[in-house]
């Protein structure tokens, strides 16, 4: 099989980021409290007393938190929602940090973004 067919032949499906947070219990408290997201899974199946890592997810929005003591990056998500206007109504009723108020971008997309507690962005964006 040459290269060009394997590639076509291994799809990819999703990308799911890690970000790093300094209290993995207070970023899936704030992910899914404050943000929608419901937690998918921790590490407390590994027996761990405290939560170092965990899985949350809207919709098909899938992210990981990973805690540790090096926070020296900032990660920008972006995520595709039905609705930024909805959703901007939402997080702006719950307190959420927002960088960019909806607006229409010239390649078809309404466009908003927010800042988690880690400092990290999320871009929501919607089709005209």
């Amino acid at each position: 099989m040459t290269e060009q067919a394997h590639c076509r032949d291994n799809r990819f499906r999703k990308a799911v980021p890690s970000l790093p947070v300094k209290d993995c219990t207070e970023a899936v408290r704030y992910y899914c409290e404050v943000l929608g997201f419901r937690k998918d899974f921790d590490d407390a199946i590994l027996g761990r007393a405290q939560t170092m890592f965990a899985g949350v997810s809207r919709g098909e929005c899938a992210i990981t938190l990973n805690q540790h003591d090096r926070q020296e990056y900032r990660a920008t998500v972006g995520c595709e929602v039905d609705d930024v206007d909805l959703l901007h109504e939402e997080y702006r009723s719950r307190g959420v940090t927002i960088l960019l108020s909806p607006q229409d971008e010239p390649w078809g997309e309404r466009h908003m973004a927010i800042a988690d507690p880690n400092g990290h962005e999320i871009h929501f964006s919607s089709r005209k």
